[in-house]
């Protein structure tokens, strides 16, 4: 009898990092692959640019725009930890540990060029829909063709779709109101009274760099990421409601004479091409998943990156090597009721914990251990002796001294990188 030797084909949806990786581990498993990027470069939200959307909040705009990057950002890992595991991260003429986004996107640029990878990558083309045709295999249009896998790999990214929180009043406040996704540069703050919500890098990163422009900075949060960031930005809790020019905070008192309102309260995910059914999205819990990328009941394909708190190429590798390790027959998929037991322990643990369900792809410390896990099962290294504890030390640091982190040297047992 003859054997089928067909080469399995593999959507790859998106041409980020996670897209990236993901081409050239399916490459190493031997499927045959095509990536989908709907821009015409590589790279997905390391491509900087200026444009922003007509509505500043990013929830009805006429002219999406995929990118978040401000001009000044810089990674607030160091490009130790960043770099893909088997592809280090040494630009030339670059000191800091801490770059700039054009740094990590040559970065990108030069990984492509070293596994070969622009011929796989069909650039301009959208991805209308995903749909399951029985037996493991999908149906994905793109544009208006049509064409059949065995697998598809979702890495669209997840920090294009702005997400604001619901406080009563927003309509009635009268001042600019923004969100850090369409936020470039500080020069229209200058001489303001500015406000900005959210907890993590990008709130530190604006408000010290208004500060510079601004009248005053107040930066709100339920839980500050941070320690105190300097000068005179004052930290305050949460945002209860909006008056026409002012807000009113959880502890009772009000922030009066604003000018501006910007939301750093991260992203929403979407997956608007994937049939529904496939998985369920809700108050951003993207659910049911095996190992955070696996939809239970649709095995064939993987979401991947979806996991924030984490140290992102490194992460985003390993599960493309586990995945397409699936695809090839080398790591057997685990039939759907076992994969349904660890979601639902994983889940209880979820809620025993406390945690917000918008916050449950939040990973952490976690990280490692699953990191690890997904080498094992892909008979790769496990993570480096130094990578954890380099990874604390930075935490430690951009919490204690948020202003000069990035400029500290960092250590690797005996040798300062």
């Amino acid at each position: 009898m003859p054997v089928n030797t067909r080469s399995k084909k593999v959507a790859i949806i998106g041409a980020g990092p996670a897209g990236l990786v993901a081409a050239r581990e399916c490459l190493r498993e031997g499927l045959e692959i095509r990536v989908f990027e709907k821009l015409d470069k590589v790279g997905g939200i390391w491509q900087y640019s200026e444009e922003v959307e007509d509505d500043l909040l990013g929830q009805n705009s006429c002219t999406a725009v995929h990118g978040s990057l401000y001009a000044s950002l810089r990674t607030n890992l160091p490009r130790k930890l960043m770099a893909f595991l088997d592809f280090p991260f040494e630009p030339k003429k670059v000191d800091s540990q801490f770059v700039g986004h054009k740094v990590v996107l040559e970065y990108l640029e030069s990984f492509v060029e070293q596994f070969d990878l622009y011929q796989f990558v069909e650039f301009n083309r959208e991805v209308k829909r995903v749909s399951p045709i029985g037996l493991g295999r999908w149906k994905v249009i793109v544009d208006s063709e049509e064409t059949e896998f065995d697998a598809v790999m979702v890495c669209n990214g997840h920090f294009s779709n702005p997400r604001v929180a619901k406080i009563e009043g927003l309509e009635n406040f009268q001042g600019l109101l923004m969100h850090s996704h369409n936020y470039r540069s500080p020069e229209r703050f200058e001489g303001k009274r500015v406000t900005l919500l959210g907890a993590a890098a990008s709130a530190t990163d604006l408000a010290l760099e208004i500060n510079g422009v601004a009248d005053q900075v107040y930066w709100c949060a339920e839980k500050h990421a941070q320690n105190d960031i300097g000068g005179d930005i004052v930290r305050c809790p949460s945002v209860i409601r909006f008056g026409e020019n002012y807000i009113e905070l959880t502890d009772n008192n009000k922030i009066t004479e604003l000018d501006a309102f910007i939301f750093c309260t991260g992203y929403n995910f979407e997956f608007p091409f994937l049939e529904d059914g496939i998985v369920n999205v809700v108050d951003n819990w993207v659910h049911p998943l095996y190992l955070h990328m696996i939809p239970i009941h649709h095995p064939t394909i993987a979401i991947m990156g979806m996991l924030y708190s984490i140290i992102p190429f490194p992460l985003t590798e390993l599960q493309s090597r586990w995945f397409a390790q699936t695809v090839s027959g080398k790591i057997h998929q685990l039939p759907a009721l076992t994969m349904e037991d660890w979601f639902q322990m994983h889940l209880a643990d979820l809620k025993a914990s406390g945690r917000k369900q918008r916050n449950f792809h939040k990973m952490g410390p976690e990280q490692f251990s699953y990191m690890n896990l997904l080498a094992r099962d892909t008979g790769s290294t496990p993570l480096p002796d130094w990578f954890e504890p380099l990874s604390g030390d930075v935490r430690i640091q951009r919490y204690e001294n948020p202003l000069g982190f990035r400029n500290l040297s960092y250590s690797i047992g005996n040798k300062t990188i």
